[in-house]
This record gives structure tokens, sequence and C-alpha cells, in this order.
């Protein structure tokens, strides 16, 4: 497994998003896809600061991708908050599993405890709902919950689990879901993609709330 990490430079003449690891070894359409899709979509990060949100895609060339990002403190040169980090770790898709598996067992036992019953039998109802929906272009998943600093752990191991449970979406997407624990935007996002539910709008279609 291999890491990138996509960070924001203030000084020198390449100043904005970069890459700020080697990117030795990577072909050029794959760091394409990688740049594309790290960081999960929407505006007013400042907002966020401290907050994580895991992203799951595939490149491709078969691998997977796990873009873990924080929205870090730090102002850019206009003074504009909201400046996100991205940890890309870009593996074999017989490693993800164990990732993911090892990643929710390493939750908080009460996390661990607050999803050890969910989702819920309506829950698992609406997901499936929401994944065969025609209605939905590729039957995107949009998920929500209130949003504080102190909750969102739980909605993202809770996005975890899920991803790790196919069935609950009566595999719809195979083996592998693409997701997003935390976006401000659904457009453009993961198959199953979590919103604050103060970023929900009038056209967003039926989400499923998680809180």
């Amino acid at each position: 497994m291999r890491q990138l990490v996509i960070d924001y430079v203030l000084e020198g003449h390449q100043r904005g998003y970069n890459f700020t690891s080697s990117t030795q070894g990577f072909h050029d359409d794959v760091l394409k896809s990688i740049w594309r899709t790290a960081m999960p979509k929407g505006q007013g990060w400042g907002a966020y600061v401290g907050a994580r949100s895991l992203k799951a895609f595939a490149l491709e060339d078969s691998r997977l991708a796990l873009s873990e990002v924080t929205v870090t403190d730090r102002r850019d040169e206009s003074g504009r908050g909201g400046i996100r980090q991205a940890i890309v770790s870009i593996m074999q898709p017989g490693e993800y599993q164990e990732v993911l598996i090892a990643r929710l067992q390493a939750y908080p036992v009460s996390i661990q405890t607050q999803i050890d019953h969910r989702p819920s039998l309506g829950d698992r109802a609406r997901l499936a709902d929401r994944a065969f929906n025609r209605k939905q272009k590729n039957g995107q998943v949009i998920c929500t919950a209130d949003w504080s600093p102190d909750s969102w752990l739980c909605v993202e191991a809770l996005t975890v689990k899920l991803a790790l449970s196919p069935g609950v979406f009566l595999r719809a997407r195979g083996a592998f879901i693409p997701f997003t624990s935390l976006a401000l935007d659904y457009h453009g996002e993961s198959w199953l993609v979590v919103l604050p539910t103060d970023r929900l709008t009038d056209k967003t279609v039926k989400p499923v709330h998680l809180g």
C-alpha cells in the first residue's frame, strides 16, 4: 500500500493545492483520477474546522483508494479558511477490505456500541429503496445527519460499516461500495454519500437520515 498527500502550499512558485509527497511510479492517468476525486465536494469547509471525511473510490488500474481528508485551521493568502489536507492510501482490492475492517474495529467502544445494531430494519429498507430508485442517477444513496464535531465520528463509523455490508443494498453495487462519509454537496459525489442536514436542498432526493 502506498500513500499520496495532497496539501495546500502557501510558499514558493506553486502555491495552492499540490501533491506534496512523491508521485514517482504513478501513471499520469491515475494521478489525475486521484486529484479529481480525493477531496469531497462542496464549498464552505471553513465552518467545519477539525472535521474528517473518508472517501473510497476506484482507480483506472483496478486498484482502490481511501482518502482521509482533514479540514485544517489554516488560511490561504487571502485569509480564507477551509483548507483541507488529503492522505490517500492506494491499495489492491484484497488489501482494501482488510484496511476498512481494521478501521471499523479501531473506533472507540462507545462508538462500537452505538452502531452495533444499526442500520435498523427500517433504515435497511430505505437504503435499498434509494439504491434501486431509477429516478436517481446511478441510484446514488444520499444520507444525512445533524452535524456536530462530536457526533460525526459515529456517522463515519456507520458509513464504514455500510461500505463493508453490500447486502444492505441488495448488492446493487457488487462487493465495492464507493463512499464519502462527509461531503457538503452530493453532485458528482460517491455512490454512498453523507451530508450534514443543513446542507440539504429542496432538490435532494429523499435522503436517509442516519442521525
